[in-house]
This record gives structure tokens, C-alpha cells and sequence, in this order.
């Protein structure tokens, strides 16, 4: 449960980083503008807004870093507040508006007390916000479940938005409060060293080892600060004169860490030496969302200025990454120390600024070809430390894909729910999908499989035309999920009729194999059942290709309910009139199979798959197929079994009185080609067996 829990904390915070990207590009553009190192450069802005242009974008990025802290406060409860339990009673889950508020409260309560009264703008904020943001979502899910939401009592017809903002009145104070008096015994703690380094200090320097420790040090401390959110190159600034670092402007001595080569160095690329890591995403990684955020963040990390990889990829908080974001910057340290102490290069302080790209900056450093040498295999370096884990990011984008993929499909496909209930990253994705369907429509990238069908005997008698779409990210995707999508978009009568054109069209290529006895099966939507024009399209496709309407069944499936009216009614007698066969799809297990029955005449109807599949297992399953085969022998129609993938339950089938038989066990779906192999091979059977032709069978069943 504790685990549970900490782990619900850790991605509210990482959704909440991501969240704040859009904030993230526009720090990053500042922070460019400011320090592009370019003289050139420089001095055009300097003409052209004045001296002192660099402050206006100092103060940017400060308000920014600051905005960013409350913004992360707020985002971060409403995030943890979806992945807590809804709390039962009238109130349920706070509207996001809500928690929002209430954490922005506590976020200033909070950063006045730590600040003296005003709220800080600087590094710290950031971590401040995770810490308000969770400790506000947990104290208001636990206020709903000790009924503090309750103080103030409404009747439940109150205005939605005031009966939540009257019910969250008493136990926002009760928090703020709770968080102003943990703000002050935070302030109280004992041992708040301002210097807290100095024993590390100490003991490195009494060894001689102080380079090697305090620049270990320094990388460690950078990347624990950024893994969780702070604002780790700021951090280090606060120590640089008395404690990791040398004073600025002095030489380079082994007592102490040197500023120019950790910045020059070991942040090749920003914090977590990320040149390496973009390297190992081109080398390594085929997963699009990594190689989207890699080439957005290729130009600023040139540059060293790496938040779009830290906040975007991301790198904060991304368990994944842990060891080679903190265990990259290390090795950088120790190989940079080892060949200054071993004396392969000399480091000189050009008076450079942060901003200066790799290999320029080596040369700067070192005045050497070396140091360009030096940087270049540090780079090697940590794009090969990074690639395993650029491929285990691959793995793991893959799997909770294919989790959230299965997820929408299953709200998509769950119940008679509207494209506008459904919630989150389910609707995107249908959306997405939907757009790609589009796509794919319009591009002939559908395709149709073909699943023959049997009679009693065994012959293969004709088959359903399957709709198939291979989606580039997602494989296969089910057909009734396209459909389920086409019905909700709009997009139905036109996929029905590319489905329709495209079953003629191999209808004619089969009869050109001499297949002509066969049935082509077609699905028929309710939706198609509104379109005025149907009829007149099947009667076009039949001319174009050729074909008797007899040799068309088209199967209305129940996907929806058959809509009312007269109009439907007029397009059921339209297609009736011409000729060919109607079918009723999924027979017996939902509202509006009878309706059907009732409306329209029927030449088949298909047993649902449900019944079929646990027929052997299930008496009542069984008792319902006799009671639909009764049915249609009072009708005088076929009974078709679907999803016959076992001789028992074939044998059980055709005991019942079924009629036609499809599924694995006699054929799985096949492509065009092989269908019509496949019908070649049973017309071969045939006439070995002396079966009169499949022409004259066709008489026969069309009676």
C-alpha cells in the first residue's frame, strides 16, 4: 500500500513536469537569447535594445523558474488527485479547479514562511511546489474520508460550482493552517548548516584528493538536485565560491573543484552530459515520442541548455534513467581530473560563457587539439553508457503503449457510451486513431481478409469479407473497433462503401477463377441502414463488376440498434428489391436480434460467437442455439455458426441443426490470394469426390 502510494506521488510529478513543457520552451528560448555565444551577436542586441538587455531576460527566467514552482504545485495535486480513490458520498472526487486552488494557497502560506514573507522566485520553488502539491491532495482525499467536506451542509440541487467551493471552505483553512505551522517547524529544525559541504571539504583536501572528490561531488549532488525537479546548475552557483569550487577567476589548483571544466567537461550538453544520451536516441531508439523530444531538443542542448530532455523526455523523475543520468556525469568528472592531473591537457580560463558548444569549448579550455580529442571521447562515452537504457525507454514506451491502446480499446468498445464520455488518454487515442483511419481511408492502406464458409458436407460454400487495417504503431486493430470509431465520427457510410466496392471488385476477380457459385458475406452497420443512397450504390457496384445479386449477402451487424422510422424502413425494402440476400449478424445475444427478424425478410441468421464459443461448456448456451434454430426453421431460413474452431463443437452444431459453418476449424481469414487457393483446392475435392459443380450447387441454395 505504502508503495502503492509513493509510486502515485512519483508520476503526479512526473505528469505535472510534462505538463509544464510549454513553460519549459519558453525558459529555454530566454535562456538562449541571453547567452548565445556569438560576439557578433551580443553586440547587435546590445545596439539594438541597450546595455542592459541581458536583465530583461534575467528577470524572465527568474519569473519563469518562479511560475514554475507554483504552476507545478497546482498540476501536481490535480494529477495525484485522479490516481487517488474516488471517496464515496455525495461530494465524490473535487473538481480539478478545486484542488488546483487549494494548492496554490498553500503554496504561497508555505513560501512565505520559508522566504520572510515573500514567495521565492528562485530554485527552490520547484521542490516546494512537489512537496505543497502532493501534501495538498493527500490532505484534502483525507478530509473527504473524515467527512470534514461535510461541516458546511447543502442540499444536493445546490449550483455544482458553489456547492463545491462552500464544501472545500473549512478544510482549506484546516490545511493552510496544517501548512503554515509545518513551514514553521520546518524553519526550527536544528542543524540547517549553511554550510553543509565543509566536512567533505576538509577531509578531501587533508588526502590531496580535493579535485577528485569535490568534482565527484559536484556531479552528484547537479543530478540528485535535477532527478527530483530542482534546478541543480543553480544549486551548485550557491556553493561555488566556498565550497565544490574554486573562487571564480581562479586558476585551475587540484584543492578544489574547477567551475570552467565541469561546465566545459563533464555537462557536455547540459546537466547529465545529454549530448551522449540524444546520440545513443539516434543510434538506439525507434520510438517516435523519443525521437520527437530528441530533435526539439538537439539545438539548445548544442548549447548546454538540456530542460526540454530533462522536463520533456523526461529525465526528472524517470526511474530508467537514474543510473546513467547521475552515474554519466561521474565518469565525465573523473576522466576530465585524470587527464588534467596526468598531464595530457592544461587547463586555461578563456573567460568563456556556459553556453559555449562542445568541441569550441575543449579547444577554449585547453588552447589544444586535445581538448577537442578529450571531448570527443567523452561523448563516445556516454552515448554508449546511454544506449542500453535509450533501448530499455523503447521497451518500456512500447509496453505502456500497447496498456493504454488496450485500455481505449476497451472504453471505445465498452457499451453504447459516446465518442464524448469517453475520458483522458482513451479519448486521444480514439481520436488519434480516428485521424489515422482518415488517413488510411483516403490512401487504400484498409484491406479485406476472407473467412470461408462451410455447409454440412464440409464444401466451402462462400465467405465473409473481413475489414482489415494494419496500423503502423498499434499492428492490427480490431475490426469492430473501426467501425465502433466510423459509427461515432461520422465516417460510417463512407467506410461502408469503400467496404462494399471493394467485396464486388473480388466478387468479379473469384468468378473470373470460377467461383461463381460462391457467396460473398458483407457487414452492414445500422448507420448504413440511414444512408438514402445505398441501395442505389450496391445496385451500381453489381452492374460495374458484373455480378448476380444473389451471389451478395450483406449482414447487419448490432453494433447499434437499428434505428425507427420509415426511412429505414424504405432503404430495407430498396435493398430487398434488389435482390440480394439479407442476414442478421450476432443473433441472440442482443436487444434488437427479433426486432430484425420482424422488420425485414431475412435469408440468415448468424448465431452469436459468444454462444458458439462456450457451447460445450455452457448447457444454457446450448439450449439457446436449438431455441434460434427452431426459430429459423419456423422461418424458413439458415443457421450459420460462427467461431467453430473444434471438431466437438462442429459436430455438436450440426447435431443442433446449424447449417452453414465458419471459423478456425475449417479456415482461418486469408488474403485474396489464398481464399481463392483455397477455394480451387475444395472445387478440386469435389469433383475428386464427384460433388456436382459448384454452379449447380448455387441453384440449389438459392431456392
Amino acid at each position: 500500500m505504502v508503495l502503492q502510494r509513493a509510486h502515485a506521488w512519483l508520476m503526479a510529478a512526473r505528469d505535472g513536469f510534462v505538463a509544464l513543457l510549454p513553460l519549459t520552451f519558453l525558459r529555454v528560448l530566454a535562456v538562449l537569447a541571453g547567452s548565445f555565444p556569438l560576439a557578433a551577436y551580443q553586440q547587435a542586441m546590445s545596439r539594438a535594445f541597450g546595455a542592459g538587455w541581458h536583465q530583461h531576460l534575467d528577470h524572465a527566467n527568474l519569473a519563469f523558474l518562479g511560475i514554475f514552482g507554483i504552476a507545478l504545485c497546482a498540476v501536481t495535486a490535480v494529477q495525484l488527485a485522479y490516481r487517488l480513490p474516488v471517496p464515496a458520498g455525495l461530494g465524490g472526487r473535487q473538481p480539478p479547479l478545486m484542488v488546483a486552488v487549494c494548492a496554490v494557497v498553500n503554496f504561497v502560506v508555505v513560501s512565505a514562511v520559508v522566504n520572510d514573507g515573500a514567495v521565492n522566485f528562485g530554485f527552490g520553488s520547484m521542490l516546494m511546489g512537489l512537496a505543497v502539491g502532493v501534501a495538498t491532495s493527500e490532505l484534502l482525499h483525507l478530509a473527504e474520508r473524515w467527512r470534514l467536506m461535510d461541516l458546511v451542509r447543502l442540499p444536493y440541487d445546490t449550483d455544482a460550482s458553489l456547492y463545491h467551493a462552500l464544501r472545500l471552505g473549512p478544510p482549506m483553512v484546516l490545511i493552510g493552517l496544517l501548512m503554515f505551522a509545518a513551514a514553521q517547524a520546518w524553519m526550527h529544525l536544528p542543524g540547517l548548516d549553511a554550510h553543509p559541504l565543509g566536512p567533505l571539504v576538509a577531509w578531501a583536501q587533508a588526502r590531496e584528493a580535493g579535485v577528485w572528490v569535490l568534482s565527484v561531488a559536484a556531479a552528484l549532488i547537479n543530478q540528485l538536485l535535477w532527478f527530483v525537479g530542482l534546478h541543480g546548475s543553480m544549486a551548485m552557483d550557491a556553493y561555488a565560491s566556498r565550497d565544490l569550487f574554486a573562487p571564480d577567476g581562479a586558476a585551475y589548483a587540484a584543492a578544489m573543484a574547477w567551475r570552467p571544466m565541469f561546465n566545459g567537461f563533464v555537462m557536455l550538453g547540459g546537466s547529465g552530459a545529454t549530448l551522449g544520451l540524444l546520440l545513443a536516441i539516434a543510434i538506439g531508439s525507434r520510438d517516435r515520442a523519443q525521437r520527437g523530444i530528441a530533435k526539439l531538443a538537439l539545438l539548445p542542448s548544442l548549447f548546454n541548455i538540456n530542460d526540454i530532455l530533462l522536463y520533456g523526455l523526461p529525465l526528472v523523475l524517470n526511474p530508467v534513467y537514474l543510473l546513467p543520468f547521475l552515474g554519466v556525469p561521474v565518469l565525465l568528472s573523473l576522466l576530465a581530473v585524470g587527464a588534467v592531473q596526468g598531464g595530457w591537457v592544461h587547463m586555461q580560463d578563456p573567460g568563456f560563457v556556459w553556453t559555449t558548444p562542445a568541441l569550441l569549448s575543449g579547444w577554449l579550455l585547453t588552447g589544444s587539439w586535445r581538448g577537442v580529442a578529450l571531448q570527443v571521447l567523452e561523448i563516445a562515452l556516454g552515448t554508449a553508457c546511454y544506449l542500453p537504457f535509450v533501448r530499455r525507454a523503447d521497451a518500456r514506451l512500447r509496453q505502456a503503449r500497447a496498456r493504454a491502446f488496450e485500455s481505449a480499446k476497451r472504453e471505445i468498445l465498452g457499451g453504447e457510451l459516446p465518442a464524448s464520455a469517453w475520458h483522458g488518454q482513451s479519448r486521444m487515442i480514439a481520436r488519434g486513431l480516428l485521424d489515422d483511419l482518415r488517413a488510411a481511408l483516403a490512401g487504400d492502406q484498409l484491406w479485406l481478409a476472407f473467412q470461408p464458409m462451410h455447409d454440412r458436407a464440409g464444401w466451402a460454400i462462400g465467405a465473409e469479407a473481413l475489414l482489415r487495417w494494419d496500423h503502423p504503431r498499434h499492428g492490427s486493430v480490431p475490426p469492430a473497433l473501426i467501425v465502433r470509431l466510423a459509427e461515432q465520427s461520422g465516417d460510417m457510410l463512407r467506410l461502408g462503401r469503400w467496404v462494399l466496392e471493394r467485396a464486388c471488385a473480388a466478387k468479379a476477380r473469384w468468378n473470373e477463377a470460377g467461383h461463381r457459385g460462391l457467396t460473398m458475406a458483407v457487414n452492414l452497420s445500422p448507420l448504413q441502414l440511414t444512408d438514402p443512397l445505398l441501395a442505389r450504390h450496391l445496385q451500381r457496384c453489381l452492374d460495374r463488376y458484373g455480378l448476380d445479386p444473389a451471389e451478395i449477402e450483406l449482414e447487419i451487424t448490432e453494433t447499434l440498434a437499428l434505428p425507427d422510422g420509415q426511412a429505414v424502413d424504405g432503404v430495407l425494402g430498396e435493398l430487398e428489391a434488389t435482390g440480394v440476400r439479407l442476414a442478421i449478424d450476432d443473433f441472440g445475444m442482443g436487444s434488437s436480434s427479433l426486432l430484425y427478424l420482424r422488420r425485414f425478410e431475412v435469408h440468415a441468421i448468424k448465431i452469436d460467437g459468444s454462444l458458439t464459443r462456450d457451447l460445450l461448456d455452457n448447457p444454457t448456451n446450448a439450449d439457446i442455439i436449438r431455441t434460434i434454430v427452431m426459430l429459423a426453421r419456423a422461418r424458413d431460413v439458415q443457421v450459420v455458426a460462427e467461431f467453430v474452431e473444434t471438431v466437438q463443437q462442429r459436430r455438436a452444431l450440426e447435431a443442433m441443426g446449424c447449417d452453414v459453418f465458419q471459423g478456425w476449424y475449417h479456415s482461418a481469414p486469408l488474403d485474396e490470394a489464398r481464399c481463392i487457393d483455397y477455394f480451387s483446392a475444395s472445387a478440386e475435392r469435389m469433383r475428386d469426390a464427384g460433388v456436382p459443380s459448384q454452379q449447380d450447387m448455387s441453384v440449389e441454395l438459392l431456392r
